[in-house]
């Protein structure tokens, strides 16, 4: 391009056109576009062509906003309007975007005073906004992520620790108000003159170094008393864009509570500890899957026939002897399931004197727990009942010793009775022959006595024995209720047998186990006059229960009645006889079959006595 250098004109004409300001000339009431240099085409996002258009038709999107309304303005009174960073909606590339400029719209007049046209000057400060918009929203949004923060969050400014933000958790921490804003830390918390803060905050300010508090005693004035609390804290330092320290953010978190509550756990745990120690029953407590021997009292060492050298050792390695017994394996156990363990007379080889002996024990394997519910140790009891166990085998020896040898000369007498009935029974004696009857029938009580000492020194010899056969369980039932519907004249024993299964158990004593329910439903209901016998298939079980009408059981009695010698207790004790061996047996029957037995009844309200068997 050309230009001559003394046509002023042309130059200023260049000079207006390749200015990177945007300017534009807008004359008459129509305000027809007389120039538009490239800046201001470009801003507009339009080209040469809209030149000698109306500048309403040249960019309709001015249409809704207020610079043409500002135009006639300047236009009519003649007046500049100058603005900073005003907001315009542009059409560029097709699509209406926000723009900011500053600019003048400077009137030009005639030797009349009568405005011309007007002089578009522009600046587009566009990004310079957008990147001030950026940094405030960012600073806003900095500021509601304190304020909203679920910790105590707070923004110290200057080396004098200006309080400039604190959010409402940490005016709380503080215990005070928002009226600290503004002044430095130190005025707003008189408490901290003599304490370590101050300093810290000076440390982190001049190294640039974040200083990080854990579980630090501050005083701290709230509701105007003072007093100690404790937290964890940070001190991070704010630097400029400099990297120049500016200021310190404080985050904290009080944890007063925990830390109290910790000490108050230390004093429990020694409590604990001591109490452990000190009680009289051999007592242990056991950590980790390992069973890790963490405390065992004096008693219980002397049950290990160990000193306290196997305190922190793994159970397997401190006691070798328990290797092949079956007691850390329970242990691992109720510490992988959180389940308790109990055990009454367990036997156990323990060094005695140097030498492996047997011993019994009832002992506790109890789970402890923490606040989600997790195992964490283990707590053991135990008690020696070695002694009691020989005493109980001796007295055991001695039943089953003298239940034999009255076993003979019991048969003996009954045969003797059975045939001196007959003898006076045909002499035609008849009274005489009953008064012999009612013996025999005394020596069948007896007999059934001496067969339940005999069966109880059995199981607890473990030389029970138990003879499967496969049999109909329904018809087993019936033989024996018709059997023992001859036996009382005064209950109808009522039948309801549905469950048609063949079973595979020894049938004599299952036999035992039913008469002994209908023995006692007899034995215990005399006033009524009914007794229901039913039986039924259930998840793969056959079920028997037998139903009486009596005196029934309480609650809170209900889990003795399967015990050795349990029998009804109260003042009617002495009209039910018998030595209270019948369920115990019935239940170790049961036991040893796999199976299961229970009662279900309410005092006053007759009672169900039921067992199940696997099919």
């Amino acid at each position: 391009m050309h230009i001559n250098l003394d046509d002023n004109a042309a130059i200023f004409y260049t000079l207006i056109e390749e200015s990177p300001m945007p300017i534009a000339l807008y004359v008459g009431e129509k305000m027809v576009i007389k120039v538009a240099n490239k800046a201001i085409l470009k801003a507009w996002g339009r080209d040469n062509r809209v030149i000698g258009q109306e500048l309403a038709i040249a960019l309709p999107e001015l249409k809704d906003q207020p610079f043409l309304g500002i135009l006639e303005e300047v236009r009519q009174t003649g007046i500049a309007y100058e603005t900073k960073e005003d907001r315009v909606l542009l059409i560029n590339n097709g699509v209406l975007q926000t723009f900011y400029f500053d600019f003048i719209y400077k009137p030009l007049k005639d030797d009349n005073g009568q405005v011309w046209g007007i002089v578009n000057n522009a600046t587009n400060v566009t990004e310079l906004v957008i990147a001030r918009l950026k940094i405030k929203a960012s600073e806003e949004l900095f500021r509601k992520m304190i304020q909203d923060a679920p910790v105590a969050i707070g923004i110290l400014r200057g080396e004098n620790f200006i309080i400039e933000q604190a959010n409402a958790d940490l005016l709380k921490l503080w215990g005070k108000t928002e009226e600290v804003i503004g002044l430095r830390l130190i005025d707003g918390l008189p408490e901290l003159k003599g304490q370590p803060f101050p300093d810290l905050l000076t440390q982190v300010y001049q190294t640039g170094v974040p200083h990080y508090g854990y579980e630090t005693m501050a005083r701290i004035e709230r509701d105007g008393i003072l007093q100690d609390y404790y937290f964890n804290f940070v001190y991070d330092p704010i630097r400029d864009q400099h990297n120049v320290v500016t200021g310190i953010m404080v985050v904290a978190n009080e944890i007063t509570s925990l830390v109290h509550s910790r000490m108050e756990m230390a004093k429990s745990e020694e409590r604990f500890r001591n109490l452990l120690l000190d009680t009289p029953m051999a007592t242990g407590y056991y950590e980790t899957e390992d069973i890790i021997i963490s405390l065992a009292n004096d008693e219980m060492l002397r049950f290990w026939g160990k000193d306290k050298s196997v305190i922190g050792k793994p159970m397997e390695e401190a006691i070798p002897e328990l290797k092949g017994q079956p007691f850390i394996n329970i242990l691992k156990e109720v510490y992988r399931t959180g389940i308790p363990y109990h055990a009454d007379q367990q036997e156990a080889l323990l060094p005695v004197n140097g030498k492996l002996e047997k011993v019994w024990f009832n002992f506790t394997y109890k789970p402890l727990r923490n606040a989600e519910g997790e195992v964490y140790a283990i707590l053991h009891a135990a008690m020696d009942v070695t002694k009691q166990v020989q005493l109980q085998q001796q007295k055991d020896e001695f039943l089953g010793i003298a239940s034999h040898e009255l076993k003979t000369p019991v048969t003996s007498i009954k045969a003797y009775a059975q045939v001196l009935e007959r003898m006076i029974r045909n002499e035609g004696d008849e009274k005489k022959a009953d008064m012999v009857r009612k013996m025999d029938l005394q020596l069948n009580r007896l007999t059934g006595l001496i067969g339940d000492l005999l069966d109880v020194t059995k199981i607890q010899s473990g030389k029970m024995t138990f003879n499967p056969t496969k049999f109909d369980f329904d018809e087993v039932v019936r033989e024996i209720v018709d059997e023992m519907q001859h036996i009382t004249s005064k209950h109808y024993i009522k039948t309801d047998l549905n469950s048609n299964a063949m079973v595979y158990v020894d049938r004599e004593r299952i036999g035992q186990v039913i008469t002994n329910f209908l023995s006692n439903a007899i034995k215990y209901s005399t006033d009524a006059n009914q007794i229901d016998v039913s039986t039924y298939v259930l998840n793969a079980e056959v079920i028997l229960c037998v139903r009486d009408y009596g005196i029934g059981i309480s609650k809170e009695l209900q889990h003795l009645v399967f015990d050795q010698f349990y029998r009804v207790s109260g003042s009617l004790q002495h009209t039910y006889p018998g030595l209270g061996l019948g369920l115990y047996i019935s239940a170790e029957i049961i036991k040893n079959e796999r199976g299961r037995i229970w009662v279900e009844s309410e005092e006053g309200q007759g009672a169900s006595f039921c067992f199940a068997l696997k099919i």
